[in-house]
């Protein structure tokens, strides 16, 4: 493990996992150089702090996480090894906390928190907001077990692997939890601070000094689609982390790739094999496959780049597919709900079922969702039911938990998971279309996938499989939108914190029930599907 006073290590030398593997760093020089002031040895200052460390330790980790940013950090990062901050924080944590059960002066505690506060100030820039580091010091400390050691983090060590080379979770957080970090974050910061979450800064680009209506203007049609005319399309979505690549299945059975830039928008691809509709795709986490489901009672593994059908994969109980999505964290898994009430894990790569990866529903499986660490599915059917499974991210074994019943005899048509909506929004939530002509957004409560009822919003569904979808970026501005098609050919967004006039924005241009919709990653754009085979893409008004 490294000590305290190795940041300067971070910046050139060994990697992160081999200093983990070393001792303490014994010399601290920047690049190009130009030496520090001599200061007193790191790990010294520590052994000499041991009695009431447990008092000051939280300060120095307060100091670490501020001071070593992630936009800082960003620029010594190796892309193999996308986690190192949170194992320095983490280790750093675990340092501290062994070495506060010995004890010493508590002037020496200060000076080594002066001193160390003095040698990271020096390195990375001084601490953004001096004045409100005791606040953010105790937010730290009440947040870094669920924050630092949340399910979502993982180690490159290999005990972090399962037996088959999936990645397993070190910890598993508790939905309680994360909610009252996320509201001690929030409300600890200074007054008209920005949420500190990894879009925060995106989202102010986004937002400018625009009022929340402002944001979401979309109003001009960028781009109409109309290849799938005369055949509804239940489904479009952007890659991940793509403003230009779009992609939208049809039940006419093929799945168009287009390019919205350089101008004009292209078609540049059709997937065809499908011998019926295609109910569901979905893209991978680097965008270089799509998975799809078909009423053909098959799903199939596309390769985007030149549209080839890499694997034709049965139905493990040859019924009609309805549903799927890729496990977050391990895309070698993809979830996919069918006509016989059935969800199935399916290893792709190998095309056959996950062993203990099945679940009976209490009717046809419409709608999946993971959270985004990949520990809890939401599946709901065709009798409005949605259920919560445990999943091992190991084996891939599915664990029923908890069941809601939404509306009984309502199909469950969409369900979009989101740990944090906004700073207002400081709940995991979950946003359900029932088919009950409203929008439901759910608070997650508790780390089984309990759901409790937040609020709702008016909007006309009661026959068509209509999706909805969180707005991507988190604002740091105050509200947060959800945005949903509907059966009176509109595209809705809600501002989810309104007590009254929730509605933000209103497209109107379908001519038919709009099924879903679709961000690209900046909000830029957006895109809608209808049940006529009209693609629609919204571009943001230009103030």
């Amino acid at each position: 493990m490294w000590q305290s006073g190795c940041v300067c290590g971070l910046v050139q030398g060994p990697s992160l996992p081999q200093m983990a593997q070393r001792g303490p760093a014994r010399e601290h020089r920047p690049p190009g150089g130009r030496s520090l002031p001599k200061l007193p040895r790191a790990d010294s200052l520590e052994k000499a702090a041991r009695p009431g460390m447990a008092a000051v330790w939280q300060q120095v980790l307060a100091v670490d996480a501020s001071i070593i940013t992630p936009l800082r950090y960003n620029a010594y990062r190796t892309p193999t090894f996308p986690q190192f901050r949170t194992q320095y924080i983490r280790r750093r944590s675990q340092l501290l906390r062994e070495n506060a059960k010995a004890g010493h002066e508590p002037a020496v505690r200060r000076q080594y928190l002066k001193l160390r506060a003095q040698l990271l100030g020096q390195r990375y820039g001084p601490l953004s907001e001096p004045g409100s580091f005791r606040a953010y010091s105790n937010s730290v400390v009440r947040s870094s077990r669920t924050t630092l050691d949340r399910m979502e983090d993982f180690d490159e060590d290999p005990r972090s692997l399962g037996a088959r080379g999936h990645r397993r979770s070190i910890s598993r957080g508790s939905y309680q939890l994360q909610a009252q970090m996320n509201r001690v974050i929030y409300d600890e910061r200074t007054p008209g601070s920005v949420v500190p979450t990894s879009v925060a800064e995106a989202s102010r680009a986004m937002a400018g000094d625009t009022s929340l209506s402002e944001n979401y203007a979309f109003a001009g049609m960028y781009h109409v689609f109309d290849q799938h005319v005369d055949e509804a399309v239940p489904k479009v979505q952007f890659a991940n982390d793509d403003r230009h690549l779009l992609a939208c299945c049809s039940l006419d059975g093929s799945i168009s790739v287009c390019q919205l830039v350089p101008a004009p928008p292209v078609v540049l691809r059709v997937l065809r094999g499908h011998s019926r509709g295609v109910s569901d795709f979905a893209w991978s986490l680097s965008n270089d496959v799509l998975v799809s489901t078909s009423l053909d009672a098959t799903m199939r593994i596309w390769a985007t780049e030149d549209g080839r059908c890499i694997r034709e994969i049965p139905d493990p109980d040859g019924a009609e597919l309805l549903c799927c999505t890729f496990q977050p964290v391990n895309n070698n898994l993809t979830v996919v709900g069918n006509g016989k009430h059935n969800v199935h894990v399916m290893n792709i790569s190998t095309g056959k079922k996950v062993k203990g990866g099945s679940s009976k529903l209490t009717g046809r499986v419409l709608a999946l969702s993971f959270d985004s660490p990949g520990h809890i599915l939401w599946a709901g059917d065709d009798r409005g039911s949605v259920f919560s499974f445990l999943f091992d991210m190991a084996t891939g074994k599915l664990t029923k938990a908890k069941r809601l019943v939404v509306h009984e005899g309502s199909s469950i048509t969409s369900i979009s998971a989101r740990s944090w909506i906004s700073r207002e929004a400081r709940d995991p939530s979950l946003l359900i279309n029932a088919c009950i002509n409203k929008l439901l957004l759910y608070r997650v409560v508790d780390n089984e996938g309990t759901l409790q009822l937040k609020r709702s919003f008016p909007i006309e569904q009661s026959l068509h499989p209509i999706r909805s979808i969180f707005c991507p970026l988190m604002s740091f501005r105050q509200g947060a939108c959800v945005v949903t098609g509907s059966e009176d050919m509109c595209v809705y967004f809600f501002d989810v914190e309104r007590a009254t006039r929730a509605i933000v924005n209103k497209l109107q241009g379908h001519s038919a029930a709009v099924l879903d919709v679709s961000f690209n990653c900046d909000e830029s754009l957006l895109a809608s599907s209808d049940a006529g085979g009209m693609v629609i893409v919204w571009r943001r008004e230009q103030k």
